[in-house]
């Protein structure tokens, strides 16, 4: 029997590439990491003698960022800085020397963001081309300074630094719910201490549009609830994007999402005399669709860019383009016509008709456009960008095609997902890494699977495992229409058992397979991100069916750009969706991890240590909260609080540590199947005041138990005491937290996720006990161990009991 199990070292291998081949050390806490870092003994002291020369060029904006960093500085050292002018070069501590303006006025996407930055000999000197390079460089200074019984101090270093890509986005909806100014503003704090550049305003879509536009107020007025942004606000908070080095966006969804334009104004959808359309309060993709054979449809787009290109000046314009539902088109006789008549493409030819018309009527205000894949077409300029939420596939037959592109996807930070998931995702497609061809001596084996969802219809694909003449075992998948991708294996008893994974468009997916003859077994299983779903299959190829061969990829294979091509990919953007996020809840899932993903777009592509990242970001993460006051920590003990009804709220704040929400959109999916007629809470009413919404992604907690199930697992006596005291810890807060639980109306149905941890914290107190005296479970505990655990892992209350995955680890020791 072969079996093949890999290691730890060599699992972080095959997943970092780079690791191997110099990566830039990471000595620092720093995120994104700069470029060339040389540190040094020394220390340039901190203390209320430091002051700043402002040397070459100087504005209001620079004024601004000096203003800034002052008060930063007080912030993190608690020291005020009373003398903050130095009034020479000589005498100053900080010296910023900026040597030309801005090249243009309003901020464009080859704005020069590099900086050099040193502190040596009791002097800090920041030096860039243009301001953008000082902006970015105070974040560093700023995440340089640190704290001993001496004082405070920036260590003595050397850096120079510079973007790796220009566009470093996020795109925040503020449509599904509403975000306040001043939450925005602090998001846009953070952006820019991450070095992100790009602030894509998604203001519009089905269940509000949030700008105050005076050529059709309905908009605004009967979709936004009296939740809008005034024109003063948005010039506001333009500005303020602007003193941080940030593009502000804004997106116009057309022709779809446009269900708030339908109740406002109907005569604009493609549904026919007297249609008309609710207030639409749910979550999906709706029937209205604009119609581009109404001349009125023109007239009113063309007031409406008017007075959004008066608000926002950059030069790119994001008419959104995605999830069009094309049944209005189909259904009319009209526009069928006219689709003949001009001899389009069918329905994706009428809306590449309507984005053409649109292209020029926004080049005429000076625009570029920019949309979602759905808008690529063969007759579409070859100056609109694409923004991909369909992945690598998308971007790189864009970039094939001509396009210039901005990737998406990996980076849904609405979805509770790993940050090490994120990490790895980078902007540039890389082709296939697997070998998927069958050589002379070879043996292979593919099976078909497929698993369910609690919302659509199934997902279904082929994974196919590969036995070279050395006995080294290889694998792919075909991943519902994906295109074929490397599978990494962790385990493989041929005819018995497989494990591998991937990191795919949902999440980090992993496949746990067990086989019955050319069946998977019953208990085989998908997991994405943190959830299991149960998959189904048999063997439809291999060796052993005689003339049979390797299935065709479906999918195709991914995307290998050229040189010239990979210069058409513009960077990417983090992505905030907030159907199930407000004000309280969305701090929580944009940071930290977007520093992660931050540095994925600034920093080398051969920086991918992924213990290096969770320690940085860490640091990071308490950096943020004391040096511009992010709220993600505060707002999470807030909501604690508030369940806790006056009880002490410890006892959840612990729990919280050992507990996940479920990841990917499985969540949104418990929510439209969590009433008998399905959907009815899948919308604006939902309440956001779980135990779930207040937690963070991912359980450090967790990851740490796992580390020391490893070390355990080479004899490390003093690892099982720690995991004991991780299980006795999580085992009394969740015995104290389900009274408390119980008691308040929010909060009663996840008395179960308190329940659970209680169960799976005593198993695992029970194997480590069998531990301490080297024996282990018999095969009737095995089993039955097995199944309570396999129960525990279920989803309860949008949540994910996280320490059964250290726990089955323990349970699975030496077998």
């Amino acid at each position: 029997m072969k079996k093949k199990i890999l290691s730890a070292l060599v699992m972080g291998a095959i997943l970092s590439p780079a690791v191997l081949a110099g990566a830039p050390n990471t000595d620092l806490n720093l995120m994104p990491y700069p470029h060339s870092v040389e540190l040094s003994e020394g220390r340039v002291n901190i203390d209320h003698n430091f002051n700043i020369y402002l040397k070459g060029f100087s504005s209001e904006r620079v004024d601004f960022t000096a203003k800034r960093l002052l008060k930063r500085l007080e912030r993190q050292t608690g020291v005020p800085m009373l003398s903050p002018t130095a009034e020479s070069e000589a005498d100053a501590v900080l010296v910023i020397d900026i040597k030309q303006p801005a090249k243009t006025e309003v901020q464009s996407i080859d704005a020069d963001e590099s900086y050099t930055l040193t502190a040596k000999d009791g002097k800090i000197v920041l030096t860039s081309e243009r301001p953008y390079g000082a902006i970015r460089g105070i974040e560093t200074l700023l995440q340089l300074v640190a704290t001993d019984s001496k004082g405070n101090f920036v260590p003595e270093v050397s850096i120079e630094d510079e973007p790796r890509f220009p566009w470093r986005g996020v795109s925040y909806d503020t449509s599904r719910h509403f975000i306040e100014v001043d939450v925005i503003k602090r998001q846009l704090d953070a952006m820019a201490s991450a070095k992100l550049n790009i602030f894509h305003w998604h203001i519009w879509d089905d269940q509000a549009i949030r700008i105050q536009l005076d050529s059709y107020p309905k908009l605004w007025q009967k979709t936004a609830d009296g939740d809008y942004y005034s024109k003063d606000e948005i010039r506001d908070v333009v500005e303020y994007a602007r003193n941080l080095g940030i593009r502000v966006i804004p997106e116009i969804s057309l022709p779809g999402h446009a269900s708030a334009v339908a109740h406002a104004y109907p005569e604009l959808m493609s549904g026919g005399e007297g249609q008309a359309y609710p207030h639409q309060r749910e979550w999906g993709v709706f029937v209205p669709l604009m119609d581009p054979t109404n001349p009125e449809l023109y007239t009113f787009l063309g007031k409406v860019f008017d007075e959004v290109v008066a608000l926002f000046p950059d030069e790119y314009f994001h008419i959104g383009g995605d999830e069009p539902n094309y049944a209005q088109w189909t259904d009319s006789e009209e526009i069928q016509q006219f689709i003949a008549d001009k001899k389009l493409d069918g329905n994706r030819g009428l809306q590449s008709y309507l984005n053409t018309q649109v292209e020029k009527m926004l080049d005429e205000r000076g625009k570029k456009v920019m949309g979602w894949d759905e808008i690529w077409h063969k007759d579409l300029p070859k100056s609109v960008v694409i923004q991909s939420w369909r992945g690598h596939d998308s971007i790189g037959r864009a970039a094939k095609e001509g396009y210039q592109g901005i990737l998406s996807t990996g980076y849904y930070l609405d979805q509770p997902q790993p940050t090490s998931y994120h990490y790895r995702n980078d902007p540039m497609p890389t082709g296939i890494t697997v070998d998927d061809k069958l050589h002379a001596g070879e043996k292979f084996a593919a099976y078909e699977w497929s698993k369910p969802r609690t919302k659509g219809g199934p997902r279904s694909g082929l994974i196919t495992i590969i036995e070279g003449t050395d006995g080294e075992f290889r694998a792919f998948t075909d991943y519902n229409g994906k295109s074929r991708e490397e599978v990494y294996i962790l385990e493989y008893v041929p005819g018995k058992v497989f494990r591998g994974h991937f990191d795919n468009f949902m999440s980090y997916t992993e496949f746990n397979l067990a086989f019955e003859g050319d069946e998977l077994a019953q208990e085989s299983y998908q997991l994405i991100g943190n959830v299991r779903w149960p998959t189904t299959g048999k063997l439809i190829a291999g060796t052993a069916l005689e003339g049979s061969e390797i299935p065709a990829p479906d999918g195709g294979y991914p995307a290998e750009l050229t040189k010239d091509e990979q210069s058409l990919i513009l960077g990417g953007e983090i992505t905030v969706w907030a159907e199930n996020l407000d004000s309280m809840t969305v701090e929580n899932r944009i940071w930290p991890r977007s520093y992660a993903i931050a540095e994925r777009f600034w920093s080398s592509e051969s920086l991918t240590d992924e213990d290096s990242m969770y320690k940085r970001m860490k640091a990071v993460d308490t950096w943020s909260e004391i040096s511009m006051g992010l709220q993600h920590h505060f707002n999470a003990d807030i909501m604690y609080k508030r369940i806790a009804n006056g009880a002490d709220a410890q006892p959840l704040i612990i729990l919280a540590r050992y507990t996940e929400p479920a990841q990917y959109y499985a969540r949104n999916w418990e929510k439209w199947i969590q009433t008998p007629n399905h959907g009815d809470l899948y919308n604006q009413h939902e309440r956001l005041n779980r135990f779930v919404d207040a937690l963070p992604v991912e359980s450090y907690a967790v990851y740490d138990m796992e580390a020391n199930v490893k070390l355990v697992a080479n004899g490390d006596k003093q690892a099982l005491a720690t995991l004991k005291t991780h299980y006795e810890t999580v085992l009394a807060a969740a015995k104290a937290s389900a009274p408390i639980f119980a008691n308040n109306i929010a909060s009663v149905d996840t008395v179960i996720v308190a329940e659970k941890t209680v169960e799976v914290a005593n198993i695992a107190l029970q194997l480590i006990a069998l531990h301490e005296v080297n024996r282990q479970p018999t095969e009737e505990e095995h089993k039955a161990f097995s199944q309570q655990l396999s129960d525990a892992a279920k989803i309860y209350d949008e949540a994910i009991v996280a320490i059964v995955k250290p726990t089955e680890m323990l349970l699975n020791l030496g077998r």
